[in-house]
């Protein structure tokens, strides 16, 4: 399991999304998105998806250097065509044009579709609060990208569908950023495990005759994938005993928030719904916040400060010693990373056959440990 210092690999990675058509600086982009989602403890959305990323450009399904059309526009709202540009670079520039409109108007959103996978949301939350606004996200799957059963069911019907809310603090090195996928388990999370050999804890996935699994080969159809039928995630808020005759817990509030991110990410934007197999990419609707136009920064930010100290205080539960808020475990895990990240040896392997079929040689920097 090879431990990688994040400059170097940034660097490697930039080659290989170079080297399939991406400019420069897109491709440096993707490529500080990926690891930085690595750095902050998600790996799920972190550099596992290279060998992805590239075999969607191979298979035309990405177009690298595609030009971003703003479609729509009014004074506080647009929307943003990716014509199947990476979605970090999509993303990027639809938030980008939210915070300008809020901060002339107080307020924007933005929709954007043809985006190919845009990585961690949260990041675009961050992007936004780094500028003193609060940012609300919501992200579908293009009308496709199934992986998640509704409640009751057992056949995939919905995508993760992530939101993510992100405000300033005060400390611009301590945002408050909400960023959860609506079902127990982020589907990147089962293909980390599925490559580190792990099982899932109970509760997380239905095998695809619909009965509970904690093999992360079931999701995608057994070992090898598509030797069986695909499972399904679990919505949030299910009980472990869901597929096994148990009441299912409280997961149709998981399942509702599904269905709520789908429309405003999907229907709204011109992605479109849930409907179908597949996966393209996504959808999303970005909304900014200009504190400015209410409360006030400050107000705001010693507010939001005031509030998070207050919920960390004692009495711990038992087994706690202590209260987390969004944004901290990141920032925990970022400091734990910064001189290097652990990676699979199996999510080294595709990543070095990924850069193989797109001409770029071995990675020859530093490995810390293997």
């Amino acid at each position: 399991m090879p431990t990688v210092p994040p400059d170097e690999l940034r660097r490697y990675l930039g080659r290989i999304f170079e080297a399939v058509g991406a400019p420069l600086d897109d491709a440096r982009e993707v490529a500080a998105h990926l690891v930085e989602a690595n750095l902050k403890g998600h790996d799920s959305h972190g550099v596992i998806r290279t060998a992805p990323y590239v075999l969607s450009v191979q298979e035309a399904r990405v177009r690298p250097a595609a030009p971003i059309e703003v479609e729509r526009e009014t004074e506080t709202t647009a929307v943003v065509n990716g014509n199947w540009n990476f979605g970090q670079v999509v993303a990027r520039d639809a938030m980008a044009i939210a915070v300008a409109k809020a901060r002339t108007q107080g307020l924007a959103a933005v929709g954007g579709y043809r985006a190919a996978h845009i990585g961690r949301a949260g990041a675009y939350g961050e992007q936004a609060a780094a500028q003193g606004m609060v940012a609300i996200g919501w992200v579908n799957g293009h009308g496709a990208s199934s992986f998640v059963a509704p409640f009751g069911g057992t056949a995939r019907r919905l995508a993760t569908n992530p939101l993510f809310v992100a405000a300033p603090t005060g400390d611009p090195d301590a945002p408050f950023v909400l960023d959860m996928a609506t079902p127990v388990i982020a589907e990147g999370k089962v293909r980390v495990a599925r490559n580190r050999g792990a099982e899932l804890p109970p509760g997380r996935i239905v095998d695809g005759d619909g009965r509970p699994s904690a093999d992360p080969h079931d999701l995608y159809g057994g070992d090898p994938p598509g030797s069986r039928a695909d499972g399904a995630l679990l919505p949030l808020g299910v009980a472990p005993d869901y597929g096994a005759g148990g009441d299912g817990g409280v997961g149709h509030k998981g399942y509702a928030l599904a269905l709520a991110v789908d429309l405003l990410g999907g229907a709204l934007t011109g992605a479109g719904a849930s409907s179908g197999p597949g996966s393209r990419g996504n959808g999303f609707l970005f909304i900014a916040v200009d504190p400015e136009r209410f409360i006030g920064l400050d107000g705001f930010e010693g507010e939001l400060a005031g509030l998070l100290d207050y919920v960390k205080q004692p009495p711990y539960a038992e087994g706690f010693d202590e209260i987390l808020t969004p944004g901290e475990p990141e920032r925990r895990r970022m400091a734990e990373r910064r001189d290097g990240i652990p990676l699979e040896d199996e999510t080294w392997r595709q990543i070095a056959e990924a850069a193989a079929s797109v001409g770029v040689g071995p990675y020859e920097g530093t490995i810390l440990k293997d």
